[in-house]
């Protein structure tokens, strides 16, 4: 739920985005720099466009943090994890607040981690009372021990967000507990926050300077897999497991972990920025997904920030402030868009988030089904034609889309509705089969060969 802080820290970042992309567009012009020259083959704009919305969304994110830290009561709060580069025992050893809502009421936890002992110490304060001492240790079967002041013991669950309290009865029944976060009025600077920021300082840095001479496809493919590392080792955070995609359980990564993440980031990141075709469109395509987790109430102002940043760009994008004044995405902006929504996926399937496991990594999927799809479809055609698979082309779903007739608005309102039906889908069967995560693997695989046999056969024919 978006409260008044959140709803600063969103308006915060729009107006942001919106100041930035303004300024670094103005300086692209008067210096005649980053700027996308209209090609007819391929290119569907008619005049000279700044390739600056990358390094807006960028620098709106980071000056949006800071403003808002300096000009209002939200402040700028490190929460570093214990994995990662960043682990540090001063850091773990502080002491760390939130505030949770039990049946109407609110607490005031203080929350200090033993490493050793893999236990925690937690004082409750509610009304200005004496704060109350718990203690809680995890069990052998996945579940905690948690020692209250009056030295009795209870067993909770913790699954998806719930906690729930494990009746040692007959019918062993687990009683739910009514237990959420309430929103911090802080932007926290957590492992995976600052990693990613890192990583995205790489990405602007590497991918400006292809837009402003090129790089060669193995070169960028080189440097994609470098960040994308980089975030893995600073984060401490991976693709651990794919889930129960085979019906013969969750099926754990292993030494493979790293690899497999690097591969998937870099994918992404390709994938995102081939989608980048038509204006508005890759944009659109990581603001659905990002949007439908912070529904899912999986808030974390990092996502808040971005959301922010990507619909101030989408108002010069799209020609809200005029055709003239438009600007593109570039190859730092796609390329940082696809990280993003890559290290959102990781953190959210993954029980990285505080909530746990908000989406199973096969629903991560259907979030980026049509980005991810399209780029696995041309690849796959182009080489079984013996063209290179990132040669630039006029191959794409949204170009098979405008040959039909369709304008380049209403294929944009397509791809968005189509993205947000394929979240929802991948909702759907997530909350329906979610132990049996084969099902929803299943369906996406048959969806993939149809999406490559329509696209490559029936879509494909005047192209």
């Amino acid at each position: 739920m978006l409260t008044s802080a959140n709803l600063s820290i969103l308006f915060f970042s729009i107006f942001a985005s919106i100041t930035f992309n303004g300024f670094f567009r103005n300086i692209a012009k008067s210096n005649n720099i980053l700027i996308d020259i209209p090609e007819k083959s391929r290119k569907f704009h008619d005049r000279a466009t700044p390739l600056t919305g990358g390094i807006s969304i960028y620098v709106g994110v980071l000056v949006s943090a800071l403003i808002l830290s300096g000009l209002t009561n939200i402040n700028i709060d490190t929460q570093y994890s214990d994995k990662g580069l960043f682990k540090n025992s001063e850091i773990l050893g502080k002491t760390l607040t939130r505030k949770y809502e039990v049946d109407d009421v609110e607490y005031d936890l203080s929350i200090e981690k033993d490493t050793q002992s893999q236990s925690v110490s937690i004082d409750i304060e509610t009304n200005n009372q004496v704060p109350t001492q718990i203690k809680v240790e995890p069990t052998s079967d996945g579940n905690f021990l948690v020692t209250l002041a009056s030295g009795e013991t209870q067993i909770y669950s913790y699954y998806n967000g719930e906690v729930s309290k494990v009746e040692l009865d007959e019918s062993n029944v687990e009683k739910v507990l009514l237990t959420s976060l309430v929103s911090s009025n802080n932007i926290i600077i957590d492992t995976v926050t600052l990693s990613a920021l890192i990583c995205g300082g790489l990405i602007i840095a590497i991918m400006l300077f292809d837009d402003l001479f090129g790089l060669r496809a193995s070169y960028r493919l080189l440097f994609q897999a470098v960040i994308a590392y980089i975030f893995v080792v600073f984060s401490g955070e991976s693709l651990l497991s794919v889930g129960n995609i085979l019906g013969d359980g969750s099926i754990l990564l292993g030494s493979a972990s790293t690899i497999f993440t690097v591969f998937c980031i870099v994918g992404l990141m390709n994938a995102f920025n081939m989608s980048d075709g038509l204006n508005g469109m890759c944009a659109m395509l990581g603001l659905v997904p990002l949007s439908f987790l912070l529904l899912l109430g999986s808030y974390h102002p990092g996502s808040l920030l971005l959301i922010g940043s990507i619909i101030g760009f989408l108002l010069y994008n799209l020609g809200y402030f005029g055709k003239k004044r438009r600007v593109f995405l570039g190859d730092t902006g796609s390329n940082l868009i696809g990280f993003c929504i890559a290290a959102a996926c990781i953190f959210y399937s993954q029980g990285y988030a505080p909530a746990g496991v908000v989406i199973n990594p096969v629903t991560a999927l259907w979030f980026v089904a049509i980005p991810v799809l399209d780029c696995i479809s041309v690849m796959t055609s182009r080489i079984i034609k013996g063209v290179m698979p990132f040669r630039p082309g006029r191959d794409h779903l949204h170009h098979m889309l405008l040959d039909k007739g369709l304008s380049s608005s209403q294929t944009l309102v397509c791809y968005i509705f189509a993205s947000t039906l394929l979240c929802l889908f991948g909702l759907f069967l997530q909350k329906y089969f979610i132990t049996q995560e084969y099902i929803s693997f299943l369906i996406f695989v048959i969806f993939s060969l149809c999406y490559y046999v329509v696209t490559r056969t029936q879509l494909n024919k005047n192209a």
